[in-house]
């Protein structure tokens, strides 16, 4: 696979509203589906991120050459070595997953109660907390302000898609995976790197969610911008519980067969929110879009084969949900 977006769905958050942000300005823009933030906490959180697995994985990390390089090496000595301390703690953190989505919902102003009570997980939030503040100087005066004009560029390019396309398509979502959209808006920090993925997303049992995007993923830019944030909005559609999830269970359970290796629900997340987009084009008179799913080859070809063949009867009226689900088992087992 060449590169997929990683969701990470967390059932044993409670139920949240969206608190009160550090800074309004940080907010870019607002629809009826997402909110778009570029923030300089999340940001900050996700350069030592990104620069904590460059060092374990010994590549090339943020601050070590170029214009940044220098700006670091002319900064106080006390800025230099917060940021290096702040590398490596999060070089070496042990946190668990856990202890990672609680950090991501506290930077996103995301209330959450379930693990608060624990002293090791406040531990973590104190801590990292303080080692990311200290770490901010530095990464105010070497990077933040060409990063969040990055982040307000590609805002500003994705607006226009949703001015257009953002109501047609939301209904439909609602229509193709039989989910209502609740929560709205959901919060989207804007970051450079956004994990290994170019973006993510995590949801709780409430469907609250959070989705990060990055700015400078060539995968997200220009008109695939579009289909990147609705579908790591389709996450909070389709859960394990939901009708796509369900309707595939059952079709696997039914069977009796072993598919590839890969996760069908994702799978067919993907073909149905790609080809949404692109029909959505289609009727717009726009140019010809490829969606991810094909541009870029995720999953087996002999699913994307048979995607191609069984959803679009779906997703046009003539066969149904489980039906759909039951034709593609079939056509992955016999292969």
């Amino acid at each position: 696979m060449t590169r997929a977006w990683l969701v990470v769905i967390v059932t044993l958050l409670a139920p949240g509203v969206a608190a009160a942000q550090d800074s309004r300005s940080s907010l870019v823009l607002t629809t009826k589906h997402f909110a778009f933030y570029s923030d300089l906490s999340n940001n900050v959180n996700d350069a030592l991120v990104s620069a904590a697995g460059a060092r374990r994985a010994k590549r090339p990390e943020p601050f070590a050459s170029g214009p940044e390089r220098a700006c670091l090496d002319g900064l106080p000595s006390a800025e230099r070595e917060r940021w290096e301390r702040a590398v490596e703690y999060y070089t070496d953190s042990k946190a668990t997953n856990f202890q990672i989505v609680l950090l991501r919902f506290k930077l996103a102003g995301l209330s959450q109660r379930y693990g608060m009570d624990d002293k090791a997980n406040l531990q973590y939030l104190d801590e990292i907390t303080a080692v990311r503040e200290a770490a901010t100087p530095a990464y105010v005066t070497c990077r933040w302000p060409a990063q969040d004009a990055l982040n307000r560029r590609w805002i500003e390019r994705v607006k226009p898609l949703l001015d257009r396309y953002e109501t047609p398509l939301a209904e439909e979502f609602v229509r193709l995976f039989q989910t209502p959209w609740t929560a709205l808006p959901i919060r989207v920090d804007i970051v450079e790197s956004a994990g290994f993925g170019g973006a993510n997303t995590a949801g709780t049992d409430s469907d609250i969610g959070h989705i990060r995007i990055s700015s400078t993923n060539t995968g997200n830019q220009d008109r695939a911008a579009l289909e990147v944030a609705f579908h790591e909005a389709v996450h909070l559609l389709t859960g394990p519980q939901s009708p796509l999830g369900t309707a595939l269970a059952s079709a696997v359970k039914a069977s009796g067969a072993t598919l590839p290796r890969m996760d069908p629900v994702h799978a067919v997340h993907f073909f149905i929110t790609g080809e949404a987009v692109r029909r959505a084009f289609a009727r717009a008179g726009e140019p010809p879009y490829t969606p991810y799913l094909y541009a870029q080859k995720l999953f087996p070809d002999q699913f994307r084969d048979a995607a191609a063949r069984i959803w679009p009867t779906y997703m046009d009226g003539t066969r149904t949900l489980p039906e759909a689900a039951t034709d593609l088992v079939r056509a992955l087992a016999a292969q």
